[in-house]
This record gives C-alpha cells, structure tokens and sequence, in this order.
C-alpha cells in the first residue's frame, strides 16, 4: 500500500490549480525496479516551479497535510530541497527547481545521478518527460576516477591521516574522531566503490547505501574495525584500520587501471602512525 497516497493527491490537485507548479516528478525507492520500497521508505520528488522561495519558505508543503518536522539543505548541483515529516513518520523530500534549473540538471548529467534507477513523472504542464527521456538512462552507477584524481585523493587521505593523529596527541579528541569517521570514510567509501565496480563488476550504490549486499564479505568485516568510540585508543585503533583498507583496495584499483600509486606518501603515513600507540 502506498503510504504517500494522499500527499500526492493534494500535490497533484494543488498543480492542477496553480500555473506556478510545472512538474512533480517522483524518483527514489518509490520508483526503483530494484530494492523496492517498503514501510521505511520516504518520498523523494523534483518540484518543477517558478516561485521556489514559497516552497523553501514551507508554505506549499503545509499544503499537502500536517508537517510535523521541516527544514531545507543544500543537495545536489548547489540546490536546495525542504524536507519534512508529516503526521508522525512520513518523510517527504522535495528537491525544488525552476524550469531552467531543472533542464540544466538534466544536460550537466546532474539529474540522471539521481534519476538512472527510475522515475515516475506525476504532473507534466512544459512536457519535460520527453526532455528526461533524452538525458536520462536507466542504468547503474559507473565510479571512475582519472590518474591525477586519483593521486590527489589518495595523498588527501594519507595527510589526514596524520593530522587526525595530531590532533589525538594533542588531545582533540573530537576533532580526530571527526576526520576518522567522517572525513576519511568519504575517501574510504569511494575507494571501496571503485574497487568493487572495476575488479569485481558490482552494482555500486551511491553514498554508501546497501553497502553489506555489494561490498563484499572481507570488506564488511574490516569495516567493523574501522569505526570508533569516543576513546582515544579506540579512535587510534580505527584510524589504523582505515588506512590498512584504504590502501588495499586504491593499490588493487591503481594496478588495475595502471596509474602509478603514491607510494611515498602511503609510507610517511604508515611511519607516523607505526610510532604513536
């Protein structure tokens, strides 16, 4: 059963009154042909309009029924989406867009990122499902980084390494654990989702999401020891764990595409962290 039923009717009705609204588009789990939605899920949309500041300002989405919870984020391509709660547990995600906003998501790929596993247009006023059909491909993610990114990335990480490990001798425990389970398990995940999608041809999703049912046994296991407590031998434990993962599966990825590995930099990190307990 459709737990947005009635959100999406008074969406719609409201469109079909209102010239400012010119296309609802619903994407996510909602529409996936794969892991389908289930009792947890939100509902994620494009709201195609022209007065975006009434829909950032929450006044349409009290439109749509009783919000309990509302805010707005940045998202992807530098725009803004409210979110919010109505009755008790239902999440509405509304990513919204001008006409011209909208069309340039779609020709700069931006879109498609969020749009390749399905989607479902619910109200059309400017025809913009044909305009989706010409930028947007069902399909999977395909990671892929350069030789120069990749080398960037990889000494990004092992600096930070070290100064995360400053940061714990000095006494910043917050700080460190910060670096070691936000900032360097952005790296992590890319690496891991590189490393699956090139040498192991997986269904790669994006931010991490059903990592354990793509990643794989060994990496899911080293995972465990790869996160901390707020303790600082157990955040020192975790940095290292970090390390040892990330430098396995980036050197089986460089081999792979053939880029060169900067191995210099792996080394002073490893040193530095082989010094401190």
């Amino acid at each position: 059963m459709d737990r947005y039923v009635d959100i999406k009717k008074k969406m719609l009705e409201c469109a079909s009154q209102d010239e400012d609204i010119k296309a609802i588009i619903a994407i996510g789990s909602s529409t996936r042909d794969e892991v389908k939605a289930d009792e947890y899920s939100d509902l994620d949309l494009f709201i195609v309009c022209e007065n975006t500041d009434a829909w950032y300002s929450g006044e349409y989405p009290k439109k749509f029924g009783d919000v309990k919870i509302s805010f707005v984020e940045p998202t992807l391509g530098g725009g803004k989406e409210r979110r919010c709660i109505y009755d008790e547990d239902r999440d509405v995600d509304m990513i919204i867009v001008t006409q011209s906003q909208f069309a340039e998501a779609l020709r700069a790929g931006i879109a498609s990122w969020v749009m390749n596993r399905g989607y479902d247009v619910l109200y059309d006023a400017i025809d913009v499902e044909k305009d989706i059909a010409k930028y947007v491909q069902k399909g999977h993610s395909t990671p892929n980084m350069s030789a120069d990114e990749f080398e960037n990335m990889v000494n990004d990480f092992f600096f930070h390494n070290i100064w995360a490990g400053k940061k714990l001798l000095r006494g910043e425990l917050w700080a460190a654990k910060m670096c070691v389970d936000a900032y360097l398990k952005r790296y992590l995940l890319q690496a891991i989702e590189l490393y699956c999608y090139e040498l192991e041809g997986k269904d790669v999703w994006h931010d991490g999401r059903f990592i354990d049912t793509w990643a794989g046994e060994h990496i899911t296991q080293e995972l465990r020891n790869c996160f901390a407590h707020y303790e600082k031998s157990d955040v020192w434990e975790a940095l290292k764990s970090t390390n040892r993962l990330f430098e396995e599966v980036t050197r089986a990825f460089a081999e792979r595409k053939g880029y060169v590995y900067p191995d210099q930099a792996a080394k002073c990190a490893k040193a530095f962290l082989g010094k401190h307990k």
